[in-house]
């Protein structure tokens, strides 16, 4: 685990080059299940879900994430699953270390990615342990209390953090700038230097499902002590830039995030597909570099093939 200041300092003016989407690339695999449920049924889960994660990191990313994102205790215990938790958050850390490994080893030999004095590719790559949302609205919306939800986020945040691979935590795709602040909470109660990134997901006018605007977030979230901040899912590549402009112009320094959808989903010969090519994915990310964010990945609907592309601009 890193703490926030060194990911500061792995980020200085650089960006960094997340991943894209797990379930996409399964589903073309002919797989419909979520990853995190692949975890817990499938006995070639680890064989294939690290080779996807490796599938990101040969096209470019340097931060991939864990297949946890539907794996806190309240969205298990909605599948069955609750008993299974330490098992499916531990398998997919395990998921990405041999994805790293592996790239190490592949790259050992590779002047592109020459490796340091640790034995490690100089490339930075990390591990982000994942955390979603729990499926549920935070009163008065809902049901869900904030103390459970921070309890929740604490229970999956402990086990992910105590395989000590993790290098980080994200928070992604929150409809609720609530519960977000909940998982912050809850990551800070296990540890207090953890270095956080933290993604709300917008309409194309920047603003939540519950009303929460960006240039609001990335204040509060910033001010919440996470290292990166921004948006993720809910629109395309080229409705996001709008949120970009908006968090960037209510703060000129924080360190940010984008990583949008591949365009719209439609249902073609029974399978889901989406608007966007690696092509025309880039060419809009592309308008995102004068707003200087840090790191640039992609959500639903993208593949190693898009990230590629987006990797290609820096």
């Amino acid at each position: 685990m890193i703490n926030k200041n060194d990911f500061l300092k792995i980020l200085g003016n650089n960006i960094l080059i997340g991943d894209g989407a797990m379930g996409t690339v399964l589903q073309e695999s002919g797989i419909s299940t979520s990853p995190d449920l692949f975890l817990s049924r499938n006995k070639n889960s680890l064989k294939v879900l690290s080779e996807i994660h490796l599938s990101y990191l040969k096209s470019g990313s340097n931060i991939i994430q864990t297949s946890t994102f539907g794996a806190n205790p309240i969205k298990l215990e909605a599948a069955g699953l609750k008993p299974e938790i330490k098992n499916i958050n531990e398998k997919a850390v395990i998921c990405a270390q041999i994805a790293v490994e592996s790239y190490k080893k592949i790259t050992a030999n590779d002047n592109k990615n020459p490796v340091n004095n640790s034995g490690c590719c100089a490339k930075s790559i990390l591990i982000a342990g994942n955390l979603g949302p729990t499926g549920k609205l935070l009163k008065p919306f809902g049901d869900l209390d904030y103390k459970d939800a921070v309890d929740a986020y604490c229970e999956q945040a402990d086990i992910l953090l105590k395989t000590k691979i993790v290098d980080l935590i994200i928070i992604e795709t929150m409809l609720d700038l609530n519960e977000a602040l909940a998982a912050i909470e809850a990551v800070k109660q296990i540890n207090k230097d953890a270095a956080l990134i933290c993604t709300l997901t917008f309409n194309e006018n920047g603003v939540t499902i519950m009303g929460n605007k960006a240039e609001d977030a990335v204040n509060i979230l910033t001010d919440a002590g996470c290292a990166v901040v921004g948006a993720n899912c809910s629109v395309g590549s080229d409705k996001m830039l709008e949120t970009v402009k908006k968090m960037r112009k209510a703060n000129p320094d924080a360190k940010l995030i984008f990583q949008p959808n591949a365009g719209l989903p439609s249902i073609k010969d029974g399978k889901t597909v989406y608007s966007e090519t690696p092509e025309i994915m880039a060419q809009n990310i592309k308008k995102y570099l004068e707003y200087n964010p840090s790191i640039l990945g992609a959500c639903c609907g993208s593949t190693p093939k898009h990230i590629k592309k987006i990797a290609a601009l820096i």
